[in-house]
């Protein structure tokens, strides 16, 4: 083969040579794109994080909201009562458990029976509206509202609630006593076996079998009827009820 051939088959292969890439730089290649993606997977994790955290403060700012409006509920509820009373109270629900009996509960997220207020000489049943009860999760806290009643079974009406009633219905359900414990601010639901007018003054409630707690309101002789009886199961009572979920009273003829 003659020289010059020989130098430009010489050249031609050099330059295949330099211009394909090396085996280790496709590897780098690879390599530094995978880690890109993984930057990108890492940036997308964080994004999702964050728009979690977004749905738990907008969740939290709408209890705040919620609770805000209780609030301001209350106190227009306070300059419409002529004759309000506001005191310290422990609030207290007493509703249904899993297994159908009733229990007391200083910490609750949402009252599903009916609310008490119990205060250092005296326990109430509240009678105020569902946007009002919602704000209440249970433990002291400063209430207002009208005070009505005697020492066998007193109720703290807010303004929305008084003088309305609605028609009179039949009630159906077990007699239970409240019990209350002015020390640490509970009630402690009793079926009496027999009479409790002879126990401290204390606020009743019938509880149906569909797991409605209604607080039982009315005149002293009423109520004193009520505590006489030795029937506590499948009472029948007829009366106006008042309130909303979370804070049902019956006022019993």
């Amino acid at each position: 083969m003659k020289k010059g051939s020989t130098l430009f088959l010489m050249a031609v292969l050099a330059l295949i040579i330099f211009s394909v890439p090396s085996f280790a730089d496709s590897v780098d290649e690879a390599t530094d794109a995978m880690q890109e993606g993984k930057g990108m997977m890492d940036k997308g994790q964080d994004a999702k994080g964050m728009m979690d955290k977004g749905q738990g403060a907008m969740d939290s700012g709408q209890d705040m909201m919620d609770k805000g409006q209780g609030m301001m509920d209350q106190g227009k509820e306070m300059m419409d009562l002529k004759d309000a009373e506001v005191m310290e109270a422990t609030i207290t629900c007493v509703q249904v458990d899993q297994g159908g009996q009733l229990q007391s509960l200083t910490e609750f997220q949402e009252c599903t029976g009916t609310i008490v207020a119990v205060m250092p000489d005296k326990s109430a049943a509240l009678v105020t509206s569902n946007a009002e009860a919602k704000s209440m999760t249970g433990g002291k806290m400063t209430v207002a509202g009208e005070l009505s009643g005697h020492t066998r079974g007193y109720i703290l009406a807010s303004a929305s609630a008084l003088g309305v009633k609605g028609a009179t219905q039949d009630v159906e359900g077990t007699l239970v006593c409240l019990l209350p414990n002015y020390e640490d601010g509970t009630v402690q639901p009793v079926v009496a076996t027999s009479s409790c007018g002879e126990k401290d003054q204390h606020l009743h409630v019938v509880h149906t079998n569909d797991g409605q707690v209604y607080a039982l309101h009315g005149t002293e002789e009423a109520i004193k009827n009520l505590e006489n009886t030795t029937d506590r199961d499948n009472v029948k009572l007829q009366g106006q009820v008042q309130g909303e979920q979370g804070a049902w009273v019956l006022y019993v003829r």
